[in-house]
């Protein structure tokens, strides 16, 4: 990346500042994905549960030893879709989300293969094909992230998401004891989560859609409820193809005043006097110390990750704000058409993206379909969301309930001591995978009960669906009577 900064100068003509600004940012996007991943694997604490993961966190080593190797990030995004089609449909949203933005890339490095004959990839075309599909991607994941919160539960303070984020990250207890405050707080988010995507679509409120937006997953990040900096990171890392060329010019000044500052440090070092080394002593007291006082401030059990997360995110924002105050009004643009897609076959994983979300309101799957944390219930032929009828359901999956009332499965018998329900659909490959030695559940207005050693009360519970159908299609489940607890 060195040798990419130091031809950002003064003496390069304009076109060429804003070329070699774009292979730059190409390489700002590959570390910032890159350590999206890191720390994606440090929350779910899966760096070598498996060889995919092991393989996955070296990748995005390698590629942070060298941002400007498009074979390193190609092998890094390669190595997560394997992960997530292998582990699905046990996939987080912004897990499923990030392989949506990485199949888009890959599609993007097949066209310019195809278009240009070669395997040769320049990192600015490359950027210029992939970043406005992206750019439509995070668009529509804002829309459902906020277009699933419009439902009666969300605004119901006692059950609503939105209360258990604040009360959790409220240390003083006041929020708890603030009713107005809490019925408050949905419509706030509602109103942040509404603001950030439509800022970022036009061009004068660009940079304050990106500074609400940092600011906003900063905060949430640390809430103790999850760990949200893995899906905060994520979204950082899409923050970048947003910025203008100040912001990589702004990158590029810190880093080399970092280098300055490195290469005084090394003479500094080995001029060795005693008043030196008492004020390096001094300079290591002050950080330990400091790091002490964070972990007894902070009392978690995650301290590591989040003294990383700390690092990373204020310095983004910190940079960000130099920029934006250096950034003059004709410099905000990305480009004349930052949304443009660069040929009609690029529709096709921004309309994934697009089904993927719809898929609660069409009757399919309810997990990973970006409706985390929201409230939305659409089981059981009704639903609590203001604007979508349960009409629009034209798969009949989440119609068909199955009430646990016992069972020799832990799992299963939680679902039964909480009165929670589950889509029959998921209720028949759970049993299929698990194999629990007896299940007395209602089905249908039926009471029945499955002993594994009995096959005459199988029902043909043990015929698994499809491969394909168990990949994409996961279920939550609901509450028996409402309201709906907030819930993934």
């Amino acid at each position: 990346m060195k040798s990419m900064l130091q031809t950002t100068a003064p003496a390069l003509t304009q076109r060429q500042q804003q070329y070699m600004g774009r292979q730059m940012k190409f390489e700002l996007f590959s570390i910032a994905w890159a350590i999206a991943a890191l720390f994606h694997m440090a929350n779910h604490r899966t760096y070598t549960v498996s060889l995919a993961y092991f393989l996955l966190t070296i990748a995005a080593i390698l590629v942070l030893a060298k941002p400007s190797s498009v074979a390193r990030f190609t092998l890094f995004i390669l190595l997560q879709v394997f992960q997530v089609i292998t582990t699905m449909p046990s996939v987080s949203n912004h897990w499923l989300f990030t392989a949506i933005v990485n199949l888009t890339i890959i599609q993007s490095l097949v066209y310019l293969a195809i278009k240009n004959k070669s395997f040769a990839v320049n990192k600015d075309e490359l950027l210029k094909i992939f970043a406005p599909v992206v750019r439509v991607e995070l668009l529509i994941l804002y829309f459902y992230v906020v277009f699933h919160k419009l439902n009666s539960d969300f605004f119901t303070p006692a059950v609503s998401c939105a209360t258990d984020f604040l009360v959790s990250q409220d240390a003083t207890g006041f929020a708890a004891r603030n009713l107005t405050l809490l019925a408050f707080n949905a419509y706030l988010t509602i109103a942040v989560e509404a603001m950030i995507p439509l800022f970022l679509y036009f061009r004068r409120t660009r940079n304050l859609g990106l500074l609400i937006g940092l600011l906003f997953h900063c905060v949430v990040a640390y809430n103790p409820t999850n760990g949200f900096y893995d899906f905060s990171s994520m979204i950082f890392g899409t923050y970048i193809l947003f910025t203008s060329q100040e912001f990589t010019d702004q990158v590029y000044r810190g880093y080399t005043a970092l280098l300055s500052w490195k290469n005084k440090f090394k003479k500094s070092v080995s001029a060795f006097t005693l008043r030196r080394f008492l004020w390096i002593l001094a300079g290591v007291t002050v950080v330990f110390a400091f790091c002490s006082l964070l972990i007894l401030t902070l009392n978690t059990k995650n301290f590591f990750a989040v003294l990383f997360w700390s690092t990373y995110n204020f310095s983004f924002i910190a940079i960000f704000l130099m920029a934006m105050a250096k950034t003059k009004r004709s410099q905000v643009a990305i480009s004349i058409y930052p949304f443009k897609l660069p040929a009609w076959s690029f529709v096709i994983f921004p309309l994934l993206a697009f089904v993927n979300g719809l898929s609660p309101y069409l009757g399919l799957k309810t997990e990973n379909s970006f409706a985390m944390f929201s409230n939305l219930r659409t089981e059981g032929g009704k639903t609590n969301h203001f604007i979508v009828p349960v009409s629009t359901q034209v798969f009949s999956y989440q119609k068909d309930l199955v009430e646990v009332l016992s069972s020799s499965d832990p799992l299963l018998q939680e679902f039964a001591g909480k009165q929670q329900l589950m889509v029959f659909f998921a209720f028949k490959n759970y049993l299929n995978a698990k194999k629990p030695e007896r299940v007395e559940y209602i089905h249908q207005g039926k009471r029945e009960v499955f002993e594994l050693n009995n096959p005459a009360t199988h029902n043909g519970l043990l015929n698994r669906s499809s491969l394909l159908l168990r990949k994409l299609l996961s279920f939550r489940v609901i509450n028996k009577f409402d309201p709906q607890d907030c819930n993934h």
